[in-house]
């Protein structure tokens, strides 16, 4: 509440400054992450889509603001439900694509990392692309090495296509990156998904042999 009250006070001094928009728009977001009620969180969402989209329209190639712009959006239509997603998948498309072009280093390679995860949720008669989902989780492991949740869905992808030793190689470094993690609330559930894929991955080697 600090932060967002800083930034708005600052936002008043300088109502142009899209560095100032996508911050706050970032803060929305990460309580949101956060937030277990759910109206709470659809509204921090929605503070984010529109922050974010306040910043676009200071300067439309402004990179942060168009990531977040589409993260909160997609959280949106999670939260909306199925119809909503279907009816805004197009809109994140383009967005991420945009801030690929624009600078796709971005929060980790986040815009390569989005993409990753939605060609590979989206199914294949809407669009759902398993080759462009590893292309740009690949591409997002490139840009930003470091970043532990760029092998989390790369090892999820990889696994799901069958490339279990490439999975597991993907996993075994989240889970050493997974260390030095802070402030992701998603971080547990990863963690346990990780060990559940790698045991499985073990069960389906050996029957191999």
């Amino acid at each position: 509440m600090e932060f967002e009250v800083l930034i708005l006070s600052s936002m008043e001094s300088f109502p142009n400054d899209t560095q100032l928009t996508w911050r706050l728009a970032k803060n929305y977001f990460r309580i949101a992450k956060r937030t277990s009620e759910e109206q709470q969180k659809l509204n921090l969402f929605e503070k984010c889509f529109n922050t974010a989209n306040k910043g676009i329209s200071i300067d439309k190639n402004s990179t942060e603001n168009i990531y977040y712009m589409g993260l909160c959006l997609g959280n949106i239509s999670l939260q909306r439900g199925i119809l909503s997603s279907l009816k805004n998948r197009d809109i994140l498309k383009t967005s991420m694509e945009r801030a690929v072009e624009i600078n796709p280093s971005v929060e980790h390679a986040g815009p390569h990392r989005f993409l990753g995860v939605y060609y590979n949720v989206l199914p294949f008669f809407l669009g759902g692309d398993s080759k462009k989902a590893i292309h740009h989780l690949e591409s997002a492991v490139n840009l930003a090495p470091d970043h532990a949740e760029n092998y989390f869905f790369l090892g999820k992808v990889y696994f799901e296509n069958g490339h279990y030793s490439k999975a597991d190689n993907a996993l075994k470094r989240f889970l050493k990156l997974s260390k030095t993690v802070k402030n992701n609330p998603d971080l547990p559930k990863q963690i346990e998904e990780t060990h559940d894929l790698r045991d499985r991955i073990k069960t389906y080697q050996n029957n191999e042999w």
